[in-house]
């Protein structure tokens, strides 16, 4: 039985005080007696540890230990209710030393009398601050662990008795299947046969078993069936215990045993004559011979391959620059010139996307052969890709010389190109750099070559331009035209003018054509003519085309909204605006969004324009008619329509261009055309508009041809939203 402390005489009490001071003092933790939010007494240990001196500590407030008010109110919230139940807390601390550094400790505390928590608590307190950076280094190191699994550019898994357990986006690249979804299969799905599986099994677990690492490479199958060769490295883990677990590393290695099979082949082969030939002692020294200039023209074959392009046999870019070089290295010891000429050939996209890259490429074959014909032996022919070729013309003696081989070449390539029945017209654009004139190495050379070929399509395609200074200020001019361009838009500087469409035989409005503007910072108003040419180009003719047409649906409900009469608005749309295929889906969203109704939406497309792919076209137009919308064709006469087209058309309207109405009142072939055009419009039972109308006399001669409606300055000139609603009720027409 223990005796009660009123039982025991003073010096066993004071022998048993004199123990527990000395349990304090040398227990390697913290012990602290808190009472009334305060230290009450600690150990010499806790001192330390806080960095007070013994007395020091003793009375100072609990809060001045924590790392923060905050903590140490948020310990009371999680600690306290524990305390006062009389149930020990136990949790990691961050505390603040005297000096101001902070440390982590684990902490254990309960009450002294859990009848009476408020007498005081006893904490256990233990420096954790070395084992938590530990920890938090081993959670840092496993996560960029993690990372490098997941981004590693080889295939991972990790396998528990041939059981894929986890793996990287990698492997399952490789494999071809989708993410997790060979978790949890069996590596079975690997493998092309059970077969090649157990034998893999028998051949890589026997040496994983044995501790050692496994490399080897096999066939494997993917998850669409196909066979491909991979490179596999596997490693035991260290985890004891039955199951087996095993880190693989997976490489795709089948272009390699592609390459290796065809030289193995080949070497096969080559050995084999050796052999033959060599069991024959009665060879003579010509069948050696044969079998040496053999294997010269394997290893020519190779070097072929490697120098030239697949399609045509031209050279590529590899062996281009290669002799590019050479005949530079040669110009300049002889001081003699060369030019580079770039060549591509125009609109090739759409023989491509109309007739399918089988035809172009029978295309570019008869367009590689006829370039090599058009220049000397000693010249190159190469082909970048695509469309795009190359030719260096050594030793000329003047720029004519280039001049006459660019000429020669656009001959060439002139006469049609028969290609599995379809009839190809290849024309093309070139530009030429001359050496030393417009630079001394083969990648300035080509690049200005290059910019000079633009020029050459800008300039109406089929010729050939020569590089100059000017052309890379033009370029940077472009560069810089087109970023204005794309700050107009994102900054709303376009605007819309109107111009009414007159019947004249009703006296009438009977639309309103909408045509933007540029309301430019740097140059005021612009008109079309200077920005739609690029915004083409670049593609920004998509964003403005929408903007336009969602705009002129807008105002023409705002005037409705005025109580103005609601006459369709017409939008012209952009060779590349029509052809895009979007354009379907975009106007009917426009539509919906506007709430304006078909009807009043006149969409005009050029001829041109139309008969680029007629039989596309035709379709196109069908889709923008079961919409509901009317159909124009603008610049009628410019193009050569094909009746059988005009007639299967769902268009209401041709315009006839301005071009013909100029000087249709002089009773030339103006006249003709004009005449022409209006009985064919009767014919088919369209309507006709003259476009470009200034003089009375050229609206009388056009009303004699019977021609009825009109557009042009002799009613007005187009005119800001707010200006053109007072010509909705003309009065006075001519």
């Amino acid at each position: 039985m223990i005796p009660r402390f009123d039982q025991l005489s003073e010096e066993e009490l004071r022998k048993i005080l004199l123990e527990q001071q000395a349990i304090l003092d040398n227990a390697s933790v913290g012990i602290l007696f808190s009472r009334d939010r305060k230290v009450a007494t600690c150990n010499l240990r806790c001192a330390e540890l806080f960095g007070y001196a013994l007395p020091e500590l003793v009375g100072l407030p609990a809060a001045k230990l924590f790392s923060s008010h905050e903590a140490y109110s948020q310990l009371g919230h999680t600690a306290g209710p524990a305390l006062a139940a009389g149930s020990g807390f136990h949790g990691e601390i961050q505390y603040r030393r005297r000096d101001g550094s902070l440390f982590w400790a684990r902490v254990s505390a309960k009450a002294i009398d859990p009848q009476h928590p408020h007498d005081g608590t006893i904490w256990i307190v233990a420096d954790i601050s070395e084992e938590r950076a530990v920890r938090e280094a081993l959670a840092q190191t496993t996560h960029e662990q993690e990372l490098i699994f997941n981004n590693a550019a080889v295939g991972m898994m990790f396998a528990r008795n041939r059981i894929v357990r986890r793996c990287n986006r990698k492997f399952e690249q490789i494999f071809g299947y989708a993410p997790g979804e060979l978790v949890g299969q069996s590596v079975l799905l690997l493998h092309p046969t059970v077969r090649d599986y157990d034998e893999f099994g028998s051949l890589a677990y026997g040496t994983l078993q044995r501790g050692e690492t496994f490399i080897g490479e096999q066939r494997a199958r993917r998850k669409d069936g196909s066979i491909f060769w991979v490179r596999s490295t596997g490693c035991k883990t260290d985890a004891l215990g039955s199951p087996l677990d095993v880190i693989w590393i997976f490489e795709d290695v089948s272009a390699r045993h592609q390459v290796e099979e065809a030289l193995a082949q080949a070497h096969n082969e080559l050995e084999q004559r050796v052999v033959e030939r060599t069991s024959q002692l009665v060879a003579t020294n010509e069948q050696l011979q044969a079998e040496i200039f053999e294997r010269m023209q394997a290893e020519q074959r190779i070097w072929h391959i490697a120098h030239h392009d697949a399609l045509t046999g031209l050279p590529n870019r590899s062996l281009l620059l290669d002799r590019l070089n050479q005949a530079l290295t040669q110009a300049g010891r002889s001081e003699h010139r060369l030019a580079v000429m770039f060549l591509d050939l125009d609109r090739f996209k759409s023989v491509n996307d109309t007739l399918g890259h089988h035809i172009g490429d029978l295309l570019l074959k008869h367009v590689a052969m006829r370039l090599r014909e058009a220049v000397r032996a000693v010249d190159t022919v190469a082909r970048l890709g695509g469309d795009e070729f190359v030719m260096v013309l050594h030793e000329i003696q003047t720029p004519d010389d280039a001049s006459r081989v660019a000429e020669k070449i656009i001959e060439a390539l002139a006469p049609v190109v028969l290609a599995e029945g379809n009839q190809l017209h290849a024309t093309p654009s070139i530009g030429i750099s001359i050496y030393p004139d417009d630079g001394d190495e083969a990648y300035a050379l080509m690049k200005n070559a290059d910019t000079a070929m633009y020029h050459a399509k800008a300039g109406g395609r089929n010729t050939y331009k020569f590089f100059t200074a000017k052309m890379n200020e033009e370029t940077r001019r472009f560069f810089g035209f087109e970023q204005r361009l794309r700050n107009a838009l994102l900054q709303h500087q376009f605007l819309l003018h109107f111009q009414p469409l007159i019947d004249h035989a009703r006296q009438v409005v009977c639309g309103m054509e909408a045509l933007v503007r540029w309301q430019d910072p740097e140059a005021g108003l612009t008109l079309p003519g200077a920005f739609i040419p690029v915004a083409e180009e670049t593609g920004l003719i998509l964003q403005l085309g929408e903007w336009v047409l969602r705009e002129a649906l807008r105002q023409n409900g705002v005037w409705q909204a005025q109580g103005h009469p609601a006459l369709p608005v017409s939008v012209n749309l952009s060779p590349r605006q029509f052809h895009h295929k979007g354009l379907v889906d975009s106007v009917r969203a426009i539509l919906n969004e506007s709430g304006q109704p078909p009807e009043l939406l006149e969409l005009e497309v050029t001829e041109s324009a139309l008969m680029h792919d007629a039989n596309q076209s035709l379709d196109k137009l069908r889709r923008l008619a079961d919409l509901g919308i009317k159909l124009a064709i603008d610049d009628f006469g410019t193009a050569s329509t094909s009746l059988a087209y005009l007639k299967r058309f769902p268009v209401h309207r041709i315009k006839i261009d301005q071009s013909f109405v100029r000087d249709v009142a002089l009773a030339g072939e103006d006249a003709a055309v004009v005449s022409a055009i209006m009985a064919l419009a009767r014919s088919l039972g369209l309507e006709a508009l003259a476009e470009g109308v200034e003089t009375q006399e050229q609206l009388d001669v056009l009303r004699g041809f019977g021609c009825c409606q009109f557009q042009g300055f002799l009613f007005a000139h187009p005119l800001p939203p707010e200006q053109a609603a007072a010509v909705f009720h003309p009065s006075g027409l001519p």
